[in-house]
């Protein structure tokens, strides 16, 4: 018994070992969708996301802008046929889809938004968005057709434009917005004050920042995007706990 126990701490000891070893964090340098735009925990210059426009006026920076200083930054704005852009950036997570017990998060800060348009961020599985956290522009407006009264809004499996909570609209201030897997297509998320639990459907490969066409002033700003722990620790931990259960009851059975 004593044995087998030593063995557990030990996997559990490399367990940790792993996952602080690996674990994933990337930090802005530059404009979302440069190559390189960021550096990862060891201070590897990497292209985090992969940027996407839609036609009319979109873009994205870095450096000090009204929101936080060297953040990744984009905007949406009418163009001169008064047209306003979408813009969106992905990035998919190393090594595949999120693990139970995993979690996804990131710093967000925004400026206004229009009316009845939303920034925020949404977890991908393979055929598009799995889960969305969102911000309404202008709320409360009850001719908003996806009207929540805060304008925070989750989406996911199993609801559509949910109310995520009671927390005021964020001008300015920032945020921390996190997703942690808690079982088979279940999870619990916190943006700010806000938090909530739900469903999703397929595996969550990626995540998306976003801004639909919200309009002059509608900066996003983002950065320390992170994946913890590493996938590999609860594989070993899993190992570990299995022959502690295993090892309890042969003990029985010779006792028996």
């Amino acid at each position: 018994m004593k044995k087998v126990a030593l063995t557990l701490l030990s996997i559990i000891g490399a367990a940790g070992m792993a996952s602080a070893s690996t674990l994933v964090s990337y930090t802005a340098t530059a404009a979302p969708g440069s190559n390189p735009d960021g550096v990862d925990q060891n201070s590897n210059p990497v292209q985090v996301w992969t940027q996407t426009q839609s036609t009319g006026g979109s873009g994205s920076g870095f450096g000090t802008w009204t929101l936080v200083p060297n953040y990744w930054q984009m905007y949406t704005y009418p163009d001169g046929n008064n047209v306003i852009g979408t813009i969106t950036d992905t990035h998919m997570f190393d090594g595949g889809a999120l693990a139970i017990g995993q979690t996804v998060s990131l710093a967000f800060e925004m400026s206004a938004t229009n009316p009845q348009t939303d920034v925020g961020v949404d977890l991908l599985n393979g055929s598009g968005a799995a889960i969305t956290f969102g911000i309404f522009g202008a709320e409360p407006d009850p001719t908003n057709p996806y009207y929540t009264g805060t304008g925070y809004f989750y989406s996911d499996a199993g609801s559509s434009y949910v109310n995520a909570g009671s927390m005021g609209y964020q001008y300015h201030v920032p945020f921390n917005i996190s997703f942690t897997v808690t079982g088979a297509n279940t999870y619990s998320a916190v943006a700010g004050t806000d938090s909530w639990s739900g469903s999703f459907a397929g595996s969550l490969l990626g995540i998306n920042v976003f801004n639909n066409a919200a309009g002059n002033g509608s900066d996003v700003a983002f950065n320390n995007l992170a994946v913890v722990p590493e996938p590999g620790t609860f594989a070993l931990v899993g190992v570990g706990l299995a022959l502690l259960l295993g090892s309890r009851r042969f003990s029985t059975a010779l006792r028996g």
